[in-house]
């Protein structure tokens, strides 16, 4: 009789710590509640608000051209092709880079911060203008009457990056913003949607975001109320995949940049 109680005690215990072993591997960003606010909160509108609050996302392949006007262009060419491949490879999209301007769709300029502004007022007009001061490094996509991302234009002034040591968060953050995510909030995290963050690389969270977002049944245009059911229809098929739980080491072992740590 006492060494049944005995069993029953230790059956309890082991159970007991691996309930909380698996409640402590479930971090707040794996929650489908909040996987939900955080793909409402960074793809709907824009980062100043100009936009309406509907789903802008490429249809298109995406064409990316590079503009080199400063050195180290084989480093930032490397660092862009990268992420790049990276990207096509979380969303599933046609993404690449060209070497033919007229082909392209996105254009990328690595610059220097005194030629920053004739290039805004060139390739973006006023309004970027008015938004560059406080901004390490810029972005801005173009939309059709369909809410489709036709074109983009990402301006990283490198003397400035370097001075901030964010050359390389630029480079990730800009090139993944103009795929339909371009907001930030400090709500999201960990997560490079996040101005307060030290993730200079995408993180398990961001993997996720881009993932719904580029999932066939989420149509540019969709509002609030349209995409809702959609996301969480998205989010319960990561989860039944298993690719919430492994999102943080699968976005590690799939990105070539993490390599370079």
């Amino acid at each position: 009789m006492i060494q049944h109680c005995w069993k029953r005690y230790w059956l309890i215990t082991l159970l007991a710590f691996f309930s909380h072993g698996a409640l402590a591997e479930t971090a707040h960003w794996q929650q489908p509640s909040f996987i939900e606010q955080s793909f409402l909160t960074i793809a709907l509108g824009s980062e100043y608000n100009t936009a309406a609050r509907v789903i802008h996302k490429w249809r298109k392949p995406v064409r990316v051209y590079v503009t080199h006007q400063v050195g180290d262009q084989a480093l930032h060419e490397s660092l862009l092709s990268q992420h790049i491949a990276h990207l096509k490879k979380i969303t599933q999209h046609d993404i690449a880079l060209t070497d033919r301007a007229d082909q392209a769709n996105v254009r990328v300029f690595f610059t220097q911060e005194s030629r920053l502004i004739p290039l805004l007022k060139k390739y973006t007009g006023a309004s970027t203008v008015k938004n560059e001061r406080g901004s390490v490094c810029i972005a801005s996509f173009r939309r059709n009457a369909q809410s489709e991302i036709v074109e983009a234009r990402i301006f990283i002034p490198v003397d400035r990056a370097r001075r901030h040591a964010k050359l390389l968060a630029c480079i990730v953050e800009e090139i993944t913003q103009v795929l339909g995510l371009p907001r930030d909030d400090d709500a999201v995290y960990p997560s490079i949607f996040n101005d307060k963050s030290t993730d200079t690389l995408l993180t398990g969270l961001d993997d996720l975001l881009l993932r719904i977002l580029y999932t066939p049944a989420i149509k540019p245009g969709m509002n609030e109320a349209q995409v809702k059911p959609k996301v969480r229809a998205a989010i319960q098929s990561l989860q039944q995949k298993g690719m919430i739980t492994n999102a943080a080491l699968r976005v590690r072992s799939e990105g070539e940049l993490y390599q370079l740590f």
